[in-house]
């Protein structure tokens, strides 16, 4: 008799522990989680704007950012994540849109000058930001966002290379800090949505 309690109890003692296990496991790692990746995704960077300007990540503070890296010699995934967060800013009305930067970064230096980000951009929204810069700035805050890209050879292009790339759009609020990212192909309803869930 005495043994069959102790079984009982024993099972009873460790069921509690499963439940308490799953019960931390469910509860507390999403906080976890998003505290890490928000010390993951973004961070100090310097760079040249559209207009020539060098510009840091503190010139945009005080409004949430969408931040998109890719080339203006993209032959689709770019001008459609542009064109979607166009019409996604336009769907939410400028009073919400006036406290959002659109951000696009160039990962080709080599093309991209201020001024041809100028007019990629402006081609899309007038209020769309354009960021490039050297070599090695682009490098910088490319690594600060966790952004893949790569230069690939290419015969059929006029520069005779394409750029391979990541195809996230990340959000980032006031302060610079990561809230969230935007898969590429994301329907426009989708988009403003997500982004309505952080305003």
């Amino acid at each position: 008799m005495l043994k069959s309690r102790l079984i009982i109890f024993l099972i009873t003692f460790i069921i509690l522990l499963i439940g308490a296990g799953v019960y931390v496991y469910v509860n507390q790692p999403k906080t976890l989680v998003q505290a890490t990746t928000s010390s993951l995704i973004g961070g100090d960077f310097t760079m040249v704007d559209h207009n020539g300007n060098t510009v840091t990540q503190d010139d945009y503070k005080g409004k949430k950012s969408l931040v998109f890296f890719g080339f203006t010699n993209c032959p689709a995934v770019c001008p459609t994540e542009l064109y979607n967060l166009a019409s996604a800013l336009d769907e939410i009305g400028p009073e919400v849109a006036k406290n959002i930067n659109v951000i696009f970064v160039s990962i080709d230096p080599e093309q991209d000058t201020p001024a041809r980000m100028k007019e990629y951009v402006s081609a899309f929204h007038e209020d769309f930001i354009g960021l490039t810069g050297s070599v090695e700035q682009v490098a910088t805050m490319a690594k600060a966002f966790r952004v893949y890209y790569l230069k690939v050879p290419l015969e059929d292009s006029e520069a005779g290379y394409t750029m391979d790339h990541s195809a996230y759009t990340y959000l980032m609020d006031e302060d610079g800090q990561f809230l969230t990212h935007l898969s590429a192909n994301n329907e426009i309803n989708d988009i403003v949505a997500k982004i309505r869930d952080f305003m």
